[in-house]
């Protein structure tokens, strides 16, 4: 669970804080990892994260950036109740046949690669509890939309199999007894 001093000031509001002034005022490092899950994850989602993730501790999990083909990011990553995120592949459909404008959408098929990395979490660390069953062995935490457009441009040919793509991930640091 995240600590409530990580959550941005005023969250939710039109006042909410802005994201450099967060960042300052939290002193994160200038590491991408770091920077793209407290930008998707913390600042935009947090209490989002908060009741879908309560058993998670920053404290014990790594940071990093890392590359995945397609066809590993469809074969592995999965959403709640270990289901595939194919949810939106319907409306990369839909907004393939009308150009939309919609900066994911657009930026994907330019770059056929999401716009910023969908983050991910290694699940070995985390139970299931209820209603709250995780993908396993990888648990898609926020970018439903791209890791869904992503497995819809693979299953049309848009993107080969082998094509690389960046994700954040979050893997349970090794404790002490285990070095």
């Amino acid at each position: 669970m995240l600590p409530l001093c990580l959550k941005p000031i005023n969250f939710g509001s039109w006042e909410q804080e802005a994201w450099e002034d967060y960042r300052d005022r939290l002193s994160l490092p200038a590491d991408e990892a770091v920077l793209e899950f407290y930008r998707q994850v913390v600042y935009d989602h947090f209490d989002h994260f908060n009741e879908h993730y309560p058993q998670l501790d920053l404290d014990d999990y790594a940071l990093s950036i890392e590359y995945v083909t397609a066809q590993e990011a469809s074969e592995s990553i999965r959403y709640f109740h270990n289901q595939p995120m194919t949810e939106w592949g319907w409306q990369y459909d839909q907004f393939k046949s009308r150009n939309q404008n919609y900066m994911i959408y657009q930026r994907m098929a330019k770059d056929l690669t999401p716009p910023f990395p969908p983050v991910v979490v290694a699940t070995e660390s985390l139970a299931d509890d209820g209603w709250r069953v995780y993908g396993r062995d990888l648990h898609l935490i926020e970018g439903t939309h791209r890791l869904s457009y992503l497995g819809r441009m693979l299953e049309l040919g848009e993107i080969l199999p082998t094509s690389l793509h960046k994700f954040v991930l979050l893997r349970p640091r090794l404790s002490s007894s285990d070095d």
